[in-house]
C-alpha cells in the first residue's frame, strides 16, 4: 500500500470516525471494494475499536469471504467483529454473530446494536446496504435511524452505511442521505467527492493487479520546481522564509499587501502561497476570499503564516478553505514539513 492511498485512508479515519458516513454510488462502481479496504484500515490500524456489521445485503460468511477475495486479512482482529445476521433454521449459531429473524426485525436489530454500543465505546457500525431497509416502509426506517443514531452517538461511535443510487425514487434517495452526517459521493469513473470536517475531500480509486489505490483527485503540479508565493507586510519575513527553504527546490514570489497579493497570484498562478493574515490594506482572510472567488485561481493551496494563533483565527481560516496553518515565530523545519504534506496532495514531490 502506497503512502498516499495510506494518507487517504487516514483522512477518512480520522474524519468519519464519530460520524454517520454513507457511500453514494453507482451500481457498477467498486464501491464495495472501497468500503471492505475502509473497515480493513480501522480494523489495522485503530485496534482499540471493534467493529458491528448488520448484515443486510450479504450474511456472515459472505461478507468474511468477500475480505479474503480482496486480500484484506482480518483474521487478527476477529475478537473485535461482530455480526447481527439473519438466523438460518438448522444452520448452529456462529462465533461473535447475534441473530435476528429478517432484515425488517427491527426490534431485534435495535435491541443488539444497543447491547454491542453499551460494552464498548468508539465502536463502528456498518450497514452493507441501505437499499435493503429502504425498500420498507420509510416512516419505519426512519425511526429506527434515528434509535440507532442516538445510541451511536451517545456511544462515540461512528456509522458507515451504502447506497446505490437510481434505485430507489429521487425522494426516497434523498431522505435516507438526510440520515447521515457525511455522504460519500462516488462516480463510476472511480472519483470520491465528499466533505470531511471543514473542507471538500476529492480523491480518485483504481483497482491496480487486484489491489484498490488512491490518490488525491487535485491538480497536479508537474514541475521539477515548486513556484511559491509568499505574502507579508514586513519585508524581514519573505527573506527569511527564503532563507530557510534555500536548500529547497523552490523558485519564489515576493508581495508585500494584500492587493498586490491577488495581483501576483492572478498573473503568475503559484504553486502555493504562505500568506500572513495581519497586514494593514486588506488581511490575510480577505485575500483568500477573493483568490476563491477566481475561476483560474481558487484551486492554488494556501498556507497562512500567522503570529494570530488563537483558535477562532485558525477555524476562520480553515473555513475559507487554507490548507494549513503555521504560527509565528515559525521554525523553518516545520515550515518545510508543512509545505511538503501539502503539495503530497497535488502529487508533487522532491523526487520528481
Amino acid at each position: 500500500m502506497d503512502d498516499q492511498t495510506q494518507e487517504i485512508l487516514a483522512t477518512l479515519r480520522d474524519g468519519l470516525s464519530e460520524k454517520s458516513s454513507l457511500f453514494f454510488a453507482q451500481v457498477d462502481s467498486f464501491v464495495e471494494r472501497l468500503v471492505y479496504l475502509h473497515i480493513y484500515d480501522v480494523l489495522i490500524n485503530d485496534p482499540d475499536r471493534n467493529v458491528v456489521w448488520l448484515c443486510l445485503n450479504s450474511p456472515r460468511d459472505k461478507i468474511l469471504g468477500r475480505f479474503d477475495d480482496f486480500g484484506f486479512d482480518i483474521s487478527n482482529s476477529m475478537d473485535r467483529v461482530f455480526f447481527i445476521d439473519v438466523e438460518v433454521p438448522g444452520k448452529p449459531p456462529q462465533q461473535g454473530t447475534f441473530y435476528c429473524s429478517s432484515p425488517a426485525d427491527y426490534t431485534k436489530m435495535a435491541s443488539h446494536i444497543s447491547n454491542l454500543f453499551d460494552r464498548d465505546t468508539r465502536t463502528l457500525l456498518v450497514m452493507d446496504n441501505m437499499n435493503v431497509l429502504a425498500s420498507d416502509t420509510l416512516q419505519v426506517v426512519e425511526t429506527f435511524m434515528q434509535f440507532v443514531q442516538k445510541k451511536v452517538h451517545e456511544r462515540e461511535g461512528g456509522i458507515v452505511s451504502v447506497l446505490l443510487r437510481d434505485i430507489l425514487s429521487p425522494e426516497n434517495e434523498t431522505l435516507v442521505k438526510s440520515f447521515f452526517d457525511v455522504v460519500l459521493d462516488v462516480t463510476n469513473i472511480g472519483e470520491v467527492h465528499t466533505e470531511i470536517g471543514l473542507k471538500d475531500f476529492d480523491f480518485r480509486y483504481s483497482v491496480d493487479n487486484g489491489s484498490i489505490k488512491l490518490e488525491y483527485a487535485r491538480r497536479k503540479v508537474k514541475r521539477e520546481k515548486l513556484k511559491i508565493l509568499i505574502v507579508d507586510d514586513e519585508p524581514d519575513i519573505p527573506e527569511l522564509l527564503k532563507l530557510s527553504l534555500i536548500s529547497e527546490p523552490y523558485d519564489f514570489l515576493v508581495a508585500y499587501n494584500g492587493e498586490e497579493a491577488i495581483d501576483v497570484a492572478l498573473k503568475e498562478h503559484p504553486d502555493l502561497i504562505l500568506l500572513d493574515i495581519m497586514m494593514p490594506d486588506m488581511d490575510g482572510y480577505e485575500v483568500v476570499e477573493h483568490l476563491k472567488q477566481s475561476n483560474t485561481a481558487n484551486d492554488i493551496p494556501v498556507i497562512m503564516i500567522s503570529a494570530k494563533t488563537a483558535i477562532e483565527d485558525k477555524v476562520r481560516g480553515m473555513e475559507l478553505g487554507i490548507d494549513d496553518y503555521i504560527a509565528k515565530p515559525f521554525d523553518k523545519r516545520e515550515v518545510k514539513a508543512r509545505i511538503k504534506m501539502v503539495m503530497r496532495r497535488l502529487g508533487w514531490s522532491v523526487e520528481e
